[in-house]
C-alpha cells in the first residue's frame, strides 16, 4: 500500500508488536515513499538494519522510543545518520536499553551529520 500512498507523509505504527524483522522490512519499503514522519514506539524493536542503498530520502522524523534498542541497534541507526543523503532532523530513542557504548556509536555517526537537530535519549538507564 505504501507504493500507492503518494500523499501519505506521517505513518504511526505505535504499539504494534512487529518487532525488528517487521521494522526492517517496513524501512526498506519506505525507500521511495513520501513519508516524512515515522513513529514506531513500543513495537518490540531491538535490531535496526539499514540498507545504505535504499534509505528513505524524505524521512525527517523517526520515533523509536520504548523499544529494546541497544548498541547493536545503534549500529544500524548510525548508518542512517551517516548516509550521504542523511536528512533526519529528529530522532527519538528514549526508554530503550541503550548504554554508553550505544551512545558512543551514535555520537561517532554524528561527526559529519549536519541535518539532525534533535536527539532524545531520555530514560536509557545504561547511560552514565
Amino acid at each position: 500500500f505504501l507504493q500507492n500512498a503518494n500523499n501519505l507523509t506521517y505513518l504511526n505504527l505505535n504499539n504494534n508488536n512487529f518487532q525488528s524483522e517487521g521494522f526492517n522490512l517496513l524501512f526498506r519499503a519506505l525507500c521511495d515513499s513520501p513519508i516524512e514522519k515515522l513513529s514506531c514506539v513500543s513495537c518490540g524493536i531491538d535490531s535496526v538494519q539499514i540498507d545504505s542503498i535504499c534509505m528513505p530520502r524524505n524521512l525527517r522524523r523517526l520515533f523509536l522510543s520504548e523499544n529494546s534498542i541497544s548498541a547493536d541497534g545503534c549500529r544500524g541507526i548510525a548508518k542512517l545518520l551517516q548516509g550521504g543523503d542523511a536528512a533526519l532532523t529528529m530522532l527519538y530513542l528514549s526508554n530503550n536499553v541503550i548504554a554508553d557504548d550505544g551512545v558512543e556509536i551514535v555520537a561517532d555517526a554524528l561527526q559529519n551529520n549536519t541535518s539532525l537537530n534533535t536527539l532524545n535519549l531520555r530514560g536509557n538507564d545504561g547511560i552514565s
